[in-house]
């Protein structure tokens, strides 16, 4: 497992204010209380917050520490979040406007566009390419690509590969190289810098892409150290440990679900030297699902009907040695990328999918349709499997169907780590059929799904399948823990990961970012753009460093609601989501 101790190097931070202008970059959202993101955000689609440029900051080479280029790399990759509120263009060639507007304030022009819109199935990248002339009399590039809302080239993170760089996002990498080259070989440029910055997605494909510049850099009329490269939360694409110097990949040190995404077991690292902006102190709470009442059929109903608790907290584990520990767990026991490209990422890839086509503000009704224990799948699927226990043939009374009742025999087995393939099988041919039909919906709930007819038909094919290529992770998961914790708990990855998912994500929102990186701004470099609304922090503790709590889901993690998503229909079909059944058991016994 690599380091993540931060190289040294030099700091430059002499730039006189007289050299500095201040611009106006558009801001995701805003928060209220820097320490505590998550309870204080709230969406600014269309606010703004202003940052200083200058073109000094170019006059160092990009080795080394450079805290204001660095902040403002970041205002820019923020110019590249395409939203609702800008709408989409009609035509591939039109640029997002709030990120020409940030690069007119800087003095860019010359834009050239591609693929503005988002119509393919992934192996695409928006990218915005424009330049300026320095007062040294040299030109600057700039090479800003799409940083969120990539719609359907989201579908590109699920593309592995079986070897290789993550195909992916190195389609999409090759795009902007050739991008790149057209530009640049258009104009004559006889002396140049480059600046290029990249958020999330945005920044695993630019880590790819400033991969293959310095691979080639000799061809380039450009010094590598003029190669300036800015990647925040930017996922593992590269199977090279290389290091470039130029590359400067940025992270909070608690970015840890998206950080883990493609780990470094399935031998995916960065490109470039890794910047912590703020070290990993995140701590979570280790729990396991408490299954010691389910081998009685008597004691089981009656904890499925109180409020007792479902689960223990065993305890508190560091978060990158917890995701440490999970990425190895999870590989050893077969999901390795080899796995993953050919049974997880089709049925991922296909509900993902129906996700991101929907609008931003739709995409919630498809994640709680799922989870919606009221009126939606997960609802449906207890209610039908509560019905089916009441009207078969499986004993005189409710203790001893249950305990002769196939799916709750599947779902102990599972729990205990004894399940095999046919008993996978049986449970999910009882789930397909649990999940009913679209117009069973209208019938059962007086009103029709927040799903289309299509929708649904995604979801009913593509979860089952999901289940199935997880299933052995979530049996091995619960083998462990009863070997490890006692035979009365189960699910201690599988609960741990999903009931901290929150917080390891916390590092990842770009709400978190921007505040961390203009605290590391030396007083003395002349900046005054700290008396905005995202700066009122106490100067002695780092801005933008979350206390976790019970929060709020913004729509920075929406990505990753989906695969919370089917993670908890997992856990509901493997017993996890014994808490969902606890909550319906009430409805129906009136």
């Amino acid at each position: 497992m690599a380091s993540f101790s931060v190289a040294v190097a030099p700091v430059y931070n002499t730039y006189a204010t007289s050299d500095k202008i201040t611009v106006t970059y558009p801001y995701y959202g805003f928060v209220e209380d820097p320490e505590n993101p998550w309870s204080s955000v709230y969406d600014a689609l269309d606010e703004t917050d202003t940052i200083e440029y200058s073109d000094e900051f170019f006059s160092e080479p990009s080795p080394g520490d450079h805290p204001e280029l660095r902040a403002m790399s970041y205002a820019l990759a923020l110019a590249g979040f395409e939203n609702l509120a800008d709408g989409y263009p009609s035509t591939s060639t039109l640029a997002n406007p709030k990120l020409t507007n940030l690069l007119d304030q800087m003095g860019f022009s010359d834009y050239q566009n591609w693929d503005a819109i988002s119509e393919e199935d992934g192996h695409s990248m928006g990218t915005t390419i424009g330049h300026k002339t320095l007062s040294s009399g040299e030109e600057l590039i700039v090479v800003a690509p799409r940083n969120y809302n990539y719609m359907t080239e989201w579908l590109s993170n699920f593309n592995v590969g079986d070897s290789g760089d993550h195909a992916g996002f190195l389609e999409s990498a090759d795009l902007v190289v050739d991008r790149f080259n057209e530009y640049v070989s258009s104009r004559d440029f006889s002396n140049y810098k480059v600046w290029v910055v990249g958020y999330s997605r945005g920044g695993a494909v630019i880590d790819l892409f400033a991969k293959k510049i310095n691979e080639n850099i000799d061809s380039y009329d450009m010094a590598a150290e003029d190669f300036y490269v800015y990647t925040f939360g930017a996922p593992r694409a590269s199977v090279t440990e290389t290091n470039y110097s130029n590359i400067h990949d940025v992270k909070d040190g608690n970015d840890l679900l998206l950080g883990y995404v493609f780990p470094e077991v399935w031998g995916f690292y960065n490109t470039g030297v890794y910047e912590e902006i703020h070290p990993a102190d995140l701590n979570i709470t280790g729990s396991v699902v408490d299954i010691s009442d389910l081998a009685d059929s008597s004691r089981a109903l009656g904890l499925l009907a109180s409020n007792n608790g479902l689960t223990k907290d065993v305890s508190t584990i560091n978060g990158r040695e917890f995701m440490d520990s999970w990425t190895q767990f999870v590989t050893d026991k077969g999901l390795t990328r080899e796995y993953f490209n050919t049974e997880v990422k089709a049925p991922l890839s296909a509900i993902m999918k129906a996700y991101q086509l929907r609008t931003l503000d739709k995409q919630g009704e498809f994640t709680g349709f799922i989870t919606d224990i009221d009126k939606g799948l997960a609802g449906m699927i207890a209610g039908s499997a509560f019905s089916d226990l009441m009207s078969g043939d499986y004993g005189t009374t409710i203790e001893e169907a249950l305990a002769n009742f196939p799916p709750y025999q599947d779902i102990v087995k599972i729990l205990k780590g004894t399940a095999v393939d046919a008993d996978i099988d049986e449970l999910l041919t009882f789930i397909v059929r649990y999940m009913g039909n679209y117009e069973d919906y209208e019938d059962r709930f007086g009103e029709a799904p927040a799903v289309s007819e299509e929708e649904f038909s995604i979801l009913k094919e593509n979860l089952p399948k999901a289940v199935k290529a997880l299933a052995p992770i979530i049996i091995a998961d619960a083998e462990y823990t009863q070997a490890t914790f006692g035979e009365e708990y189960s699910l201690f990855y599988t609960y741990t990961l999903a009931s901290n998912a929150e917080k390891l994500v916390i590092g990842h929102i770009p709400e978190s970012i921007m505040p961390i990186l203009k605290s590391l701004i030396p007083e003395d470099s002349g900046d005054d753009s700290g008396d905005s609304d995202l700066d009122d922090s106490d100067s002695s503790e780092v801005p933008g460093v979350p206390d976790t709590g019970d929060g709020i889901e913004t729509q920075a993690n929406s990505a990753l609601n989906i695969s919370v998503g089917t993670l908890t229909i997992v856990l509901a079909l493997c017993g996890g989501a014994l808490f969902s059944i606890k909550k319906i058991s009430a409805r129906f016994k009136g």
